[in-house]
């Protein structure tokens, strides 16, 4: 049977043409309005978290201008103490000529020969210039003292005495926490003088030679709070050693344009 174009066209016409059912429109069109809802939610959720952060780094901000208010109050406190400190005391150093065993044992000999004379001709200095002129008039013997130590040990290291002013970093004295800076200090240097060494307050007299008790007889803090005022010798006792400031971790960031969006960037 021959069919002309007319025909055909109408035939085509009268095909049934496929068509999505109309639950299948409604269903795109609910995940279309829900996925963006879901958007424009993150979006101000975000919004909202980025206002917390803002009211948490100025919150964080004030109480860094506090520490750190407090840091500098701290370092004149502690600057202020030193001076306080510097004016009243007098410490001893032993230095070892290294950091071998031998060398270290022959300091504490060579301290423990000293520290006792010492101790007893200062128990009677009223003023740090009086125990500078006692020490300086000793000076031969406390010389003369630790070369014959040296010696009785089968050594032959020089020996150098001086009474001078020397920096010194913070160091931890019992439960006292002296500040860094300038005092004045006895030294006692053996040989090369390039090991660890030996100190203590001389005047007034705080020294132990107890390492395993490491504590400051009461007796002894008594004659250095009468030195100080009640401010300072607090402070002396409440300082503490600072922490090491932790490593700050990478800051690692993923990036998406739908993130972009949600994050306003």
């Amino acid at each position: 049977m021959n069919i002309n174009s007319s025909e055909k066209r109408w035939i085509l016409l009268e095909q049934p043409r496929f068509q999505f059912p109309k639950r299948i429109w409604l269903l795109l069109f609910l995940y279309s309005l829900s996925f963006t809802l879901l958007l424009v939610g993150l979006r101000y959720f975000h919004a909202d978290n980025e206002s917390q952060k803002a009211t948490a780094i100025k919150s964080s901000r004030s109480k860094y201008a506090f520490h750190h208010e407090s840091n500098e109050k701290n370092a004149v406190n502690s600057s202020n103490l030193q001076n306080s400190l510097s004016r009243e005391i007098i410490r001893l150093h032993v230095i070892a000529n290294s950091d071998t065993n031998a060398d270290q044992a022959l300091k504490y000999e060579v301290r423990d020969s000293i520290i006792t004379h010492l101790q007893n001709a200062l128990e009677q200095a009223g003023s740090l210039p009086d125990a500078e002129r006692i020490l300086l008039a000793r000076k031969a013997y406390i010389e003369e003292t630790a070369k014959k130590t040296i010696r009785k040990n089968n050594c032959d290291y020089t020996v150098s005495i001086s009474l001078d002013d020397r920096y010194f970093p913070a160091k931890q004295y019992g439960d006292l926490t002296f500040p860094p800076g300038t005092y004045r200090a006895l030294c006692v240097e053996i040989g090369k003088a390039e090991g660890r060494n030996w100190w203590c307050v001389l005047f007034p007299c705080l020294c132990f030679v107890d390492e395993t008790t490491a504590v400051v007889p009461d007796s002894s803090k008594h004659k250095l709070q009468e030195e100080l005022s009640a401010e300072d010798y607090g402070e002396l006792l409440s300082q503490s050693t600072p922490t090491p400031t932790a490593t700050a971790k990478p800051n690692v960031r993923f990036r998406s344009g739908i993130y972009d969006w949600i994050t306003g960037r």
